[in-house]
């Protein structure tokens, strides 16, 4: 009976240290979830601003294609125009811009598209007929 007493009293020992040990173990995992929670918060929070730029960055795109269909649709109607212009310059000569130079005093058609060619190429005061 002494010998098992001796064993229980030896065992109880081995629990007591034990039981510290479990003791620090569980601080250690109390800790652990404490921050395991703390970084899920955190997690969670990068997530919501993710979903905002998410949402924001899917707006912009959706706003960016409509304005390239604007644009799209404006460079459609626009292209038949920029042939016929090139049409129209295609069959100018030098023979005709010489005769367009030696007039004194052009119609006023002339003067009106000799305008809108000054103005094209950045001039903004002398729209006369010598600048032309």
């Amino acid at each position: 009976m002494k010998s098992t007493t001796e064993q229980v009293e030896g065992l109880q020992k081995l629990l007591e240290v034990k039981m510290v040990d479990v003791e620090r173990e569980k601080d250690k995992t109390n800790e652990l979830i404490e921050i395991v929670g703390k970084e899920s918060l955190d997690a969670e929070k990068e997530q919501e601003i993710a979903k905002v730029q998410e949402e924001e960055t899917l707006a912009m795109t959706e706003s960016a294609n409509q304005e390239k269909g604007k644009a799209e649709k404006e460079l459609s109607e626009a292209i038949p125009a920029m042939k016929a212009a090139e049409e129209a310059v295609a069959c100018l000569e030098k023979k005709s811009i010489q005769e367009l130079k030696s007039l004194a005093n052009p119609p006023p058609a002339c003067l009106d598209v000799t305008k809108a060619v000054l103005l094209l190429r950045g001039e903004k005061k002398n729209f006369g007929w010598p600048a032309a």
